[in-house]
């Protein structure tokens, strides 16, 4: 999973919801009219393979159902539905949506079943009280489903830290580095003492996405006000700079060639990630399987992806549908989609189980469900508006050009508020 991509506006442009659509029942507009299935768009890795094929022969519990999933890139799913939905044919009676996507089709939430009215209270105790929280639009509507979660963690190389004379254990490490400034402290250390004089970081961006997402307010606010210039952005804006200044970014980015070879050579000593990213490391820096540990993330836990399962208004059968939901995403089938495609559950009961509760090697043994199930838990609910990624895609773009290309942090800064309230203001945003 990469940085937040740009999203797009409504279905019927910035702000606006389709034109003469009451949000009633439509399901003459489903994909799955004429067939003996309900239709559910998803990307591949999102949900687990086994359970749709089980979906497809028939849900259990639910006599005559059967679910057929369709797999759609990632990366066109969401203007899919929107085309879908603007032309009320062959919509999906369900569709995944990602965390960061579904505030985007808040404009127009009666395209979505209200997932109270079809009973979807009777199991809120099962589910993360924040992401169940951000199910909702604005004016109260359950349009989401919790899929799963991306609590976040500090992943640290043990042995630069011990070399550095620094806490190495995942317990000292949480106590002697609290906050982001302790933190930066530890980095100074890092770098004067550790062998080869390691980054603590591979780029700065990652620090300034966790630091917002700590913050349960982004870059607009629910009465549609732009709030990118207060000071829960600019304090994650100061700490990535800080954190520049003192030469502790080795200024790469994630993904590259030059991060495989850093992360694989030890020259980058943290990151500031969530749990999906632990896959990526260990494809990325084999060799240095059981040097890595977790603990806490400087500042307290966040959530960083996750996804959501929607019902649109064309859904044929909406409480068979729901019926599916409730299977789908039980605790026991969230046991499942972890243990085949490592998606971390939004079901706390599910943590407790000893199938979490294995020891990674690659992590020297230690249990990742003993960090990561606590930081989902504490997770803030973050209110993301529809216009969250056109509001914060100019700070991150600013952000790189002062890492880059050695912008000055205080004009880059006015650049990047400039330029959001600029093109906020195009779409109604105050």
């Amino acid at each position: 999973m990469s940085r937040r991509r740009f999203l797009g506006a409504s279905l019927g442009g910035a702000g606006a919801g389709l034109l003469g659509l009451t949000g009633c029942g439509a399901e003459a507009g489903s994909a799955s009219v004429g067939t003996d299935h309900l239709s559910l768009w998803y990307w591949k890795g999102s949900l687990s393979d086994k359970l749709l094929a089980t979906a497809r022969r028939g849900v259990p519990g639910v006599p005559g159902l059967r679910v057929k999933g369709s797999q759609i890139p990632d990366g066109e799913i969401d203007s899919k539905v929107r085309t879908s939905l603007a032309a009320r044919a062959y919509v999906p009676d369900l569709t995944v949506v990602n965390s960061d996507n579904l505030a985007t089709f808040f404009p127009d939430e009666n395209e979505f079943l209200d997932l109270r009215t079809l009973g979807a209270e009777s199991v809120r105790d099962q589910y993360l009280d924040w992401k169940w929280k951000a199910c909702f639009t604005p004016t109260g509507r359950m349009i989401g489903f919790p899929l799963d979660a991306g609590p976040t963690a500090l992943y640290y190389r043990r042995d630069l830290f011990e070399k550095a004379g620094l806490p190495y254990e995942p317990a000292d490490v949480a106590e002697g580095v609290p906050t982001w400034e302790k933190f930066i402290a530890a980095g100074r250390t890092l770098r004067a003492k550790g062998p080869g004089k390691p980054y603590l970081v591979s780029n700065i961006g990652n620090v300034f996405q966790q630091v917002l997402l700590q913050s349960p307010q982004q870059f607009v606010d629910a009465g549609n006000r732009f709030i990118g210039d207060q000071e829960h952005v600019r304090r994650a804006w100061d700490l990535s700079v800080e954190i520049l200044r003192q030469k502790l970014s080795a200024r790469i980015t994630d993904g590259t060639p030059d991060f495989t070879a850093a992360m694989s050579g030890g020259r980058v000593a943290t990151m500031t990630t969530a749990v999906w990213a632990s896959y990526g490391l260990k494809d990325t820096a084999p060799k240095t399987s059981g040097s890595w540990r977790l603990t806490t993330l400087p500042d307290g836990p966040c959530n960083y992806g996750g996804s959501y399962v929607t019902l649109t208004r064309y859904c044929r059968e909406p409480e068979a549908a729901f019926s599916f939901l409730k299977w789908l995403l039980s605790p026991a089938n969230q046991l499942k989609s972890y243990q085949e495609m490592a998606l971390f559950p939004t079901t706390p009961a599910t943590y407790a189980d000893p199938a979490m509760h294995k020891p990674d090697p690659f992590f020297g043994g230690q249990q990742p469900i003993d960090v990561f199930g606590p930081a989902a838990q504490k997770a803030p609910v973050v209110y993301f508006s529809p216009y969250e990624e056109t509001a914060n895609t100019p700070f991150f773009q600013e952000l790189t050009n002062v890492e880059l290309l050695g912008k000055n942090p205080d004009r880059a800064w006015r650049d990047a508020v400039n330029t959001a309230e600029t093109t906020l203001s195009r779409v109604g945003v105050s």
